[in-house]
């Protein structure tokens, strides 16, 4: 639930209810009713009738300061406030302006006394502010300003609407009482009904013996039954006391006392328990509770049980302020029965904010009690999950126009196993990185990078140590609508300062390298046809030099490099590595091209097809590995994209070795949309065994499928061909019944190459009220591609969708 952004209440000018044509809205066999302001009846006296008007008149004039003196004060809000639209503003008046609302009566019949009655009979309305009032009789009580009302009696206020045999109610108050009530919430689109609604005032309603549901079929599936009903629109708050959900005839959950809201607005109170079954924990019972701090705070609480480890609790605790927002969250269970009783815990904190217009910082803490935390509640922690690598993060940064400057701490937590281990990525505590740009009328670019860090590893084997780098450059782009050309002259100065000794024996080492890179491209445009549609095809070749003397950098510590993968971002680039630690010597030239189909009218590109190859001029001597990269034919890169219908996409992309004669890497996905709620998509990877990576070469495909008006089939598999076993999977089946939705789900994750964890999800979604049960539709939106909910969230309605 996103916390909302604090808004000034806007406080529309109140309008007084004036004499209204009726005929618009008139049944053709229907008599224009009689509004007694305008339409003088034989039988009233004509003193009731001016008072009535006054009435009218004195409201109108006298809500006119009130109402500008909002808007001034509206428009001297300071400027954090933010106005945020809604449907649902209603105007509001001040107690003495109230007891000045005029009263409109319009009836077949009218008759009555000067200051005492008045009766009405045959198709009555009342009007008042924003109430309105319809019955077959009806007696007005002047005195006390009480109506009594007989006969298919239906008030509706706000859009809720709430009808009955008969009506006792107070015009002033709005107090009153109406037996065998029916009403429909116009928020939620909720009805029901009950033996008796009372009117408390304005906001308020009781209910006793009341139902609530969301289902517009009868008989209904589902709904909520309880002995006695709050209902609070001002705060827009259910409070059902001895209630029962009822599921198909069947109760399926009792409720002694239980909080719901009238709208889609926050709320403290108890929130449906999820419930799930995990191969790792057994049963997992959770019941959150949600806690609405102020609107701008709020924490979720849940204690759960793992039947096979035990209690564990949980919190989330979120923030938002002008000038900063963020998170915590922890899991803790004080035993663990399925770890030797040993305690287990998880704990989170983030935070983004300014401290000045210019100056930001970002905090991201994550750690686990233990190693196996990952495998162990990976499908119960929401936050954490199955991550192995957990950052503790933090950073200030002042940015200027030109330039900015950080400082930063990267270190992790990293969750190591026997059967599956990973590499330790270095720590990096403290790191000060800045950077300048800057031209001038010459249309020279000018820039700086510098950062000075300290690495550091526990790993045997690995040189901890300090690193300072410069690196200047400067380049002069030439831009015309046909073309461009930028050269481009960089220096990287680099020193080390390690805690033990490098390769060459030394604890110090310095390298300066200079690169000179030249990148060009051309573009040509024709009008031409695809498939039927005008379509505007671009030529678009490159030509990209870049050359770096040769400098022996093996003895280095390598704390952040790694080869680039290939891609249409890498292709051109003067480095082929990443990090500051591996400085490639090149002398290449990359040439490629990219066609692309671009729609005449709107711009949208239909096709596009890249190929480009990369010829070193002399052998790369610069490796990860120290085997040189012989001179010639270096990887040949080709990607393609196409989508020619809305409903049809297709990707594929291929990293190719001339030398090897063999595929480094290949890509292909195809996407497959052809109406809503039904998608499917199939994709293929493949990794050759390099040097630097491992052979992979698996099969994932997903979908949402529309099986009937009422069942959807939703899924994921990964195959791994190589290894002859699936990866991971999720299946799942959903059923619409209009007003509930039932889903269910089986995932399997694997931990290791030979364990694998297993969970059954399933959720009972009561439309407009609440969702019972684990919720796998998380699972499915992070899974496939596409994914949509049944019932996707919408704009609350208009207060005056009822308006009669």
């Amino acid at each position: 639930m996103r916390l909302p952004q604090r808004a000034a209440s806007p406080q529309p000018r109140p309008a007084a209810f004036g004499p209204l044509d009726r005929n618009a809205h008139a049944s053709p066999t229907r008599p224009r009713p009689v509004p007694i302001p305008s339409q003088p009846h034989p039988r009233l006296p004509r003193r009731l009738r001016l008072r009535l008007l006054a009435a009218a008149l004195g409201m109108a004039l006298a809500d006119g300061a009130p109402a500008w003196a909002q808007q001034q004060a509206a428009s001297q809000a300071a400027s954090p406030l933010l106005l945020q639209p809604s449907m649902g503003l209603a105007e509001r008046l001040s107690p003495a302006a109230q007891l000045r609302e005029p009263l409109f009566i319009w009836a077949d019949q009218l008759s009555g006394q000067t200051d005492i009655e008045v009766n009405a009979r045959g198709h009555v309305e009342i009007r008042k502010h924003s109430v309105v009032l319809k019955a077959d009789r009806l007696h007005d009580d002047l005195v006390r300003n009480e109506v009594d009302a007989q006969g298919d009696v239906r008030i509706v206020r706000d859009g809720n609407v709430f009808s009955g045999p008969s009506l006792q109610f107070n015009l002033d108050t709005y107090a009153g009482r109406m037996p065998d009530a029916h009403y429909f919430f116009n928020r939620t689109q909720g009805h029901g009904q009950a033996a008796v609604v009372t009117f408390l005032n304005r906001n308020q309603v009781t209910a006793e013996n009341a139902t609530y549901t969301t289902c517009t079929a009868s008989p209904v599936d589902w709904f909520l039954q309880a002995t006695h009903l709050d209902l609070d629109f001002a705060d827009n708050t259910g409070v059902a006391k001895d209630a029962r959900v009822v599921f198909k005839g069947a109760t399926i959950l009792p409720l002694p006392y239980a909080s719901f809201p009238l709208s889609d607005a926050r709320k403290s109170g108890f929130l449906p328990p999820t419930i799930g079954i995990d191969s790792q924990n057994g049963l997992d019972y959770a019941q959150p509770y949600y806690w609405n701090i102020a609107p701008n705070y709020d924490a979720t609480l849940t204690p759960r049980l793992l039947l096979r480890r035990g209690f564990m609790g949980s919190a989330e605790l979120r923030w938002l302020q002008p000038s900063f927002s963020g998170r915590s969250y922890l899991d803790y269970m004080p035993s663990d029965r399925g770890a030797a009783g040993s305690q287990r815990w998880a704990a989170v904190f983030q935070q983004n904010g300014s401290l000045a217009p210019s100056v930001s910082y970002g905090l991201n803490l994550q750690r686990v009690s233990d190693n196996n935390w990952w495998q162990d509640f990976g499908g119960v922690d929401p936050v954490i999950g199955g991550n192995r690598i957990l950052p503790q993060q933090g950073s200030v940064t002042w940015s200027q126009a030109n330039g900015s400057l950080q400082a930063s701490f990267n270190t992790w937590q990293t969750l190591q196993s026997a059967a599956a281990p990973i590499g330790v990525p270095y720590n990096i505590r403290p790191q000060l990185y800045g950077q300048w740009r800057s031209s001038n009328y010459t249309g020279l670019q000018w820039q700086l990078q510098a950062a000075a860090a300290r690495f550091t590893n526990s790993t045997p084997g690995l040189i901890s140590g300090d690193r300072f780098y410069v690196n200047p450059s400067v380049s002069r782009p030439f831009i015309a609508p046909e073309g461009f050309i930028t050269p481009k002259l960089s220096f990287n100065s680099t020193f080390y300062s390690t805690d033990t000794a490098m390769a060459n024996g030394a604890t110090t080492a310095t390298r300066s390298l200079p690169t000179f890179s030249l990148d060009s491209g051309l573009v040509f445009e024709r009008a031409t046809r695809l498939f039927g549609h005008n379509v505007t095809q671009t030529l678009e070749p490159r030509l990209y030099y870049v050359y770096t003397p040769y400098q022996n950098q093996q003895f280095l510590p390598n704390f952040d490099s790694a080869p680039l993968d290939l891609n249409l971002s890498t292709i051109y680039v003067d480095n082929v590595f990443s990090g500051n630690d591996r400085i490639a010597d090149a002398n290449n030239v990359t040439g490629g091209v990219t066609t692309r189909f671009l729609d005449s009218t709107s711009g949208a590109e239909y096709a596009r097809l890249t190929v480009a190859q990369r010829v070193l001029l002399r052998e790369q001597r610069v490796t990860l590995s120290g085997t040189p990269v012989p001179a010639g034919l270096n990887d040949t890169f080709a990607l393609a994209s196409v989508s020619l219908d809305p409903r049809w996409s297709t990707n594929a992309a291929v990293d190719y070795s001339p030398r090897n004669r063999q595929l480094v890497q290949a890509a292909f996905g195809v996407q497959w949309n052809p109406a809503p709620l039904k998608s499917l998509s199939l994709s293929y990877q493949l990794q050759n065994a390099t040097s630097t990576q491992i052979p992979l070469k698996y099969v994932n495909t997903a979908w949402q499928w529309k099986l009937s008006n009422r069942w959807y089939s939703v899924g994921q598999v990964n195959y791994s061909i190589l290894d002859k076993r699936f990866n991971d999977g999720l299946i799942g089946f959903e059923y619409d019944g209009g007003c509930w939705v039932g889903t269910i789900g089986l995932q399997r994750n694997s931990l290791t190459p030979t364990t694998a964890s297993t969970r059954l999800m399933f959720q009972l979604e009561l439309v407009g009220f609440s969702r019972l049960g684990n919720n796998p539709l998380s699972a499915f939106k992070q899974n496939i591609p596409g994914y949509q909910l049944l019932h996707q969230p919408t704009a609350p309605p208009s207060r005056y969708v009822n308006y009669e």
